[in-house]
Order: C-alpha cells, then sequence, then structure tokens
C-alpha cells in the first residue's frame, strides 16, 4: 500500500531512496554469483478478501520458487521443507492489537502439490527442470465465521542445501471474508474542532472499511495513515498534517435495517488518552444497499480536553460513497 507523503522532506527522502533503490537493482550482486536460491514469492505477507461463499474454493497461499543459477542447477531436483509457524500469529497480535487466530484444519484440505509430512510440516518435490510449486488449499465457505478474523504463517524450515534469498524465507497469509459494508470508500463531510477552529480536514478521503465481525467494520484510512485515524491540516494551506492519537473507528451495522447503531473507538472505548467515539443521534446514520453510500455523523469525546459534558472535542458529518472492492 502506498501512502501520501506529508511535507517536503519526505518527498526528498523517498526520491534519494528511489533513485539508490535503482542503482542497486542495476548492478549485480558478485558475491552471491553462480548460486542458486529458494523463496516463498509472497514473502512477508499476503491478504486475501473473499466475499461470502457456501460452496469449496481452492484458494493459493503462496509460491515456492528456486531461482536456478544454471542449467545444471534447474535439471536437479530439490526437496523444500516448510512448516507452520502459530507463533509469528502471535507475535503479529501483540504488536498491532489484531486478533488473527490460526485457520482451523475443519475449514480446509490440503491441495497437492504440497505433501504433508506431519501436523505442522510439508514437503515441495521440486522435480528436474520445475522451478515453483503453489501450495494451495480447498476452503470451506459454508464452515467460515464471520466473528472470526484468520491467518496461516510459514517458514522455509530445510531449503535442500539451497541458499534462501534474503527476507524471503517467512510469509503470513491473512483470510478474511467480507460483510456487504466492506469495500473502498471515497469520504467527503465537514469537520470542527472545538477546541482548535484553525484545524480543518483534507476532504477528500480515501477509507477502507474492512470486515471484523459479520456486521462490523473497522475504518482505515488506507492513503494518508495505513491505520485508522483521522487525518487534518493544522491550518488552511498551511500543508502541515496532523492526526489524532489513539483515535479510530469501529462502526456497527443493524444487518436488517442497514442503519449504523454505534460507533467505538478502535483503539479504546475510551482510549488511555479519555477518546472515544459517539454516534450523533440527529444524524441518517444510514447505508444505502442500492447506492453503496454511508451517511454518518459522530463525535470525538475527550474529557481531559474538554471537561464539561457532554466533552465533545470534534464533530464529524460525511458522507461515504463506495468506490471499488478491497
Amino acid at each position: 500500500m502506498k501512502y501520501k507523503l506529508l511535507n517536503t522532506f519526505s518527498i526528498l527522502l523517498a526520491a534519494s531512496l528511489a533513485l539508490t533503490s535503482c542503482i542497486k537493482d542495476d548492478v549485480d550482486d558478485l558475491t552471491t554469483e553462480g548460486d542458486s536460491f529458494v523463496k516463498i514469492l509472497e514473502s512477508p505477507e499476503k491478504k486475501l478478501f473473499f466475499s461470502p461463499f457456501t460452496d469449496v474454493r481452492t484458494v493459493d497461499l503462496f509460491s515456492l520458487r528456486k531461482d536456478a543459477a544454471n542449467s545444471a542447477s534447474l535439471n536437479t531436483a530439490s526437496s523444500v521443507k516448510v512448516t507452520m509457524n502459530p507463533t509469528a500469529i502471535e507475535d503479529y497480535n501483540a504488536e498491532n492489537g489484531t486478533h488473527f487466530e490460526v485457520l482451523p484444519d475443519s475449514l480446509y484440505t490440503l491441495v497437492d502439490p504440497a505433501t504433508k509430512v506431519s501436523a505442522t510440516e510439508y514437503k515441495f518435490d521440486l522435480a528436474a527442470g520445475q522451478a515453483a510449486k503453489e501450495f494451495s488449499i480447498k476452503l470451506n465457505g459454508a464452515k467460515w465465521d464471520l466473528s472470526h478474523s484468520y491467518a496461516m504463517a510459514f517458514t522455509i524450515a530445510d531449503s535442500a542445501g539451497l541458499n534462501i534469498t534474503e527476507g524471503k524465507r517467512d510469509v503470513m497469509v491473512f483470510l478474511a471474508v467480507k460483510n456487504k459494508y466492506d469495500g473502498i470508500y471515497e469520504v467527503t463531510g465537514s469537520y470542527v474542532d472545538a477546541t482548535n477552529g484553525a484545524f480543518v480536514a483534507a476532504y477528500p478521503y480515501e477509507w477502507e472499511l474492512q470486515t471484523t465481525g459479520p456486521n462490523q467494520c473497522m475504518v482505515v484510512d488506507n492513503v494518508n495513515l495505513g491505520f485508522p485515524g483521522f487525518l487534518f491540516e493544522t491550518a488552511a494551506g498551511s500543508g502541515s498534517f496532523s492526526y489524532y492519537g489513539n483515535f479510530g473507528l469501529l462502526v456497527n451495522f443493524d444487518p436488517v435495517t442497514d442503519k449504523i447503531v454505534s460507533v467505538t473507538n478502535y483503539y479504546g472505548q475510551p482510549a488511555s488518552n479519555t477518546r472515544s467515539a459517539q454516534l450523533d443521534p440527529t444524524g441518517a446514520n444510514q447505508y444505502d444497499a442500492s447506492s453503496k453510500t454511508i451517511n454518518i455523523k459522530y463525535f470525538m469525546l475527550q474529557p481531559s480536553a474538554v471537561p464539561a459534558p457532554p466533552n465533545i472535542r470534534a464533530s464529524f458529518n460525511e458522507t461515504w460513497r463506495f468506490v471499488k472492492d478491497r
């Protein structure tokens, strides 16, 4: 995902890094000349999002690739072993505050060509002349529980004497079935901060509604921030931007009426800085299925900044128009 850079220094830095990258790509690394490598092509992570389904579908999780230095290496058979790494999922959850679970065996079956050697180990037999194999599963949509988020993590445990490409040993695959509100939206509207009238919104935004339950979505600023949050300009035309720390939306819908029944703060209700989210009852607060448009009004409460009830620091009146699927 590419995010907007918010100041001139960042833009110059990015340009410098891009130039360095181009130079690096054009220079051969002589220290590895003549070596053959194996890698997981999608490393370090791959995200798969599905519309709800009730049949059984074949899903490619990752590709094991052999980069042969010469024809002799390519024509040599290799047996590479890959193991599951559930600890990586636990570490990811701890670092990101997520709740991914290891995909249960009951939801899928293994598809050849990978061979299951043990409960956690798989073998890829690359025949002479074969450069790649897919790790695929048959996923049963009828057994999927939308209230859960799943992941699978793998690492190359035995490379059959081949070098492992740097940064390509591990992969984490995230699997999610989307609810009907999930998607990428263009956001317009108005915003006021009661503590600083100079703050202005940077509409239009592009936000993602990401499924976190059957009737709930997490709202992610996928362009400017890359996480749940609200970006604003500290003064109109200043080109200086900031965002509210520990404030982002979880939106809960009534699946029958498509009304928004509540919003809460993704970082805690309230978060450690006393910020919480609250629906403004004067808004339509409604998802229109025919146009895939959401009209919503909500508040950011912060008693530490606005001690007098109802503690409203920021007010938002927005329209979210569906653009495309994630």
